[in-house]
């Protein structure tokens, strides 16, 4: 399922990465592999007039795991490569908690009983406390995360334990990617994480870029460098991440009115 979904994806992606023709105002995207390809997705025909520069900053590692899951407990997936993680370990549990649609998409289309899904962790902690399960659930997380939503779990009397399922590794800003940024033209950079702010500020002096944030606490991690801008998005989840871009994407081509 992963992998179908993940080669439509790229061929559009990469026929968008391949064609820069004259375009001046660059969009910078550094999620991990098949990160970026997810963010184009449905608003490819509004980012036809920039450049996509595809340079992830993390490569995802997944990780074996002795910890034994009951069949019967509940999973949580707070991101796709959660989900992805928990097939290595071949578990044949049917119920899951998730954050994220596309995350909820894909849980179900492989056969999984979504039992509530939110945009962010603390939404979700609301959701499942008004569930209130019984069983036992499993968090199959990232090694760098925001926060412990297992802790919360178990904090409000829940049974939880956590399984990091994958590591997230750092990657360095391509070398001819580096150049075209620092060329002058505008840059758009969405940021997701604290985490990605922080190894981008690693990478590159981000003064004038024109950037969107997924969260206050992204913003907080920018501290006072120069940027020409910068949009917190009304929600920390992918659409309103792909609608605060567009809204920095408008400003600087001035998009007609018919690509509204």
């Amino acid at each position: 399922m992963f992998h179908c979904i993940a080669a439509s994806i790229g061929v559009a992606f990469q026929n968008m990465t391949n064609n820069p023709d004259q375009k001046n105002v660059i969009l910078l995207l550094t999620r991990p592999e098949g990160g970026n390809e997810r963010f184009c997705l449905n608003i490819e025909h509004l980012l036809g007039q920039c450049e996509i520069l595809d340079s992830p900053l993390q490569k995802i590692e997944f990780l074996e795991t002795l910890i034994e899951v009951k069949e019967e407990s509940i999973l949580i997936f707070t991101s796709i490569n959660g989900l992805r993680a928990s097939e290595k370990y071949n578990l044949r549990n049917k119920k899951c908690f998730v954050v994220g649609e596309n995350t909820r998409k894909i849980a179900t289309s492989a056969g999984y009983e979504v039992l509530a899904s939110s945009s962010d962790q603390e939404n979700l902690l609301k959701l499942i406390k008004l569930k209130n399960p019984t069983e036992s659930m499993v968090h199959i997380r990232g090694k760098h995360t925001a926060g412990s939503l297992c802790d919360s779990l178990k904090n409000n009397g829940f049974s939880c334990f956590e399984i990091t399922g994958y590591n997230q590794q750092p990657l360095k800003i391509k070398k001819q990617i580096f150049h075209k940024v620092k060329s002058g033209r505008p840059v758009i950079l969405p940021i997701f994480s604290p985490r990605s702010a922080k190894l981008l500020l690693n990478e590159l002096d981000l003064t004038g870029f024109h950037v969107a944030a997924m969260s206050e606490a992204v913003s907080k991690e920018l501290g006072s460098v120069d940027l020409a801008e910068l949009v917190i998005s009304e929600k920390p989840d992918l659409i309103s991440m792909q609608e605060a871009t567009l809204a920095i994407l408008r400003r600087l081509i001035k998009f007609d009115s018919y690509t509204s």
